[in-house]
């Protein structure tokens, strides 16, 4: 095997193989039957380290070590050609990066994308670019919730076979030609894309945007990682119960529209909730927990993917508000008594909830209730009131990366 076709810009490692296997005219299971012996020969424990099928392939697939799949790889570059086979550019792997409160990451050419964002069951299409070509292939990008266009044709991915309803899904098939059921993918009919998911697949893909919004925070973002990060904090914290918490062109676009003139919304949204807990509230604030109040605000805010404040819009408008809220006067000051538990401190000043519970030791950070001299401290339990953490970050945790005067002027 010492003919390779070379890969296509950004395309997945699954559409790489199966172009592969056409050219040697395999399929894609022959194909890895085949990898089988070459590995067998090579290293017999690696024989059976690569899965049966090829959606299983991807390194990130790996149910016990990611370093045996690289290897196999790796192992077939050097035996399968001349020079050296792009398979690992084309991989994806785990990664060890965080969104949100634990939401995991795989890594492609250098980009940490959520798992949240990562497509299972379909994978879309345009049948523009299948017509166009005589040797079609399939972008990585389209393997992404968030990318719902073809930036080239300005049309919507299809995603569903227009004659047999089946969820499109070429890892499948195994071919780059047509669904299950034979309909080809260039004979598929084109809709036109939404506006804004056209901005947003460019931006994805670092491309050229036609007619952005003046004033929108995922199209001002410089680092794809911040605009990842901002999404997935709207699916986990905006998208509340009743909503659509899952990625479709509707739930897509209101997320878009949420983030213009920002932080306008993310105010109006705080404002909401305030108003609901001073109109609800049957108890004094110092009795009541931040999270009553904000729901999980400050731990879904907290790393996307960063936990400083210049990198950080959201948690950057998020300390802006409480901040805010703690100066100001009136029933909405009272929100600086509201209790916060160990791990909503560890958010505010950067730490983890061990250091939190060394301040607690120290006598350096108090609680609004007694603690008994023999009692384990946990961060579950709501006790230190908001005003009191936020003026130890003040006093001792700012850094030169996460301050005060990035979300103040300064007069």
């Amino acid at each position: 095997m010492l003919i390779r076709p070379n890969p296509k810009p950004s395309e997945s490692l699954e559409s790489y193989m199966i172009r592969l296997a056409d050219l040697y005219g395999y399929t894609p299971k022959q194909l890895i039957e085949r990898f089988h012996i070459i590995l067998d020969e090579a290293d017999q424990k690696l024989a059976g380290v690569l899965p049966a099928h090829l959606w299983l392939l991807n390194i990130y697939h790996a149910n016990t070590s990611s370093s045996y799949r690289i290897e196999c790889l790796e192992l077939l570059a050097e035996k399968m050609c001349k020079g050296r086979l792009p398979i690992l550019e084309l991989a994806v792997s785990r990664s060890k990066t965080r969104y949100a409160s634990n939401h995991g990451s795989l890594i492609w050419r250098g980009l940490d994308i959520p798992r949240f964002f990562v497509r299972k069951n379909c994978i879309p299409i345009c049948p523009a670019c299948f017509a166009e070509s005589e040797k079609p292939y399939v972008p990585f990008y389209w393997h992404l919730h968030v990318v719902r266009t073809c930036t080239l044709h300005d049309c919507k991915l299809v995603e569903r076979c227009p004659n047999c309803s089946a969820p499109l899904n070429y890892m499948r098939t195994g071919n780059l030609q047509s669904c299950f059921c034979g309909t080809a993918y260039k004979s598929m009919p084109i809709e036109p894309a939404h506006q804004a998911l056209k901005n947003l697949s460019a931006k994805i893909q670092e491309e050229k945007l036609d007619s952005a919004p003046s004033v929108n925070l995922l199209f001002d973002l410089e680092d794809i990682h911040q605009l990842f990060g901002a999404v997935l904090w709207f699916y986990t914290y905006v998208a509340e119960r009743g909503s659509e918490r899952t990625i479709s062109d509707k739930s897509l676009i209101e997320c878009i529209h949420f983030f213009d003139q920002w932080p306008k919304n993310f105010n109006n949204l705080m404002e909401d909730k305030v108003g609901t807990a001073i109109m609800l509230t049957d108890r004094r604030f110092s009795e009541t927990s931040l999270q009553s109040v904000f729901g999980n605000l400050l731990i879904t805010s907290r790393r996307l993917p960063d936990n400083a404040l210049c990198f950080n819009p959201v948690l950057k408008a998020v300390f802006s508000y409480l901040d805010y809220c703690i100066h100001t006067e009136g029933e909405q000051s009272e929100i600086g008594y509201v209790l916060l538990n160990g791990f909503e401190v560890a958010a505010i000043l950067d730490a983890d909830a061990e250091q939190v519970a060394r301040l607690v030791d120290e006598g350096k950070l108090r609680s609004a209730k007694r603690l008994k001299n023999d009692a384990i401290f946990n961060p579950k339990h709501p006790l230190f009131p908001l005003k009191n953490v936020f003026n130890i970050w003040l006093s001792r945790f700012q850094s030169r990366l996460s301050n005060r005067h990035i979300y103040l002027s300064r007069w």
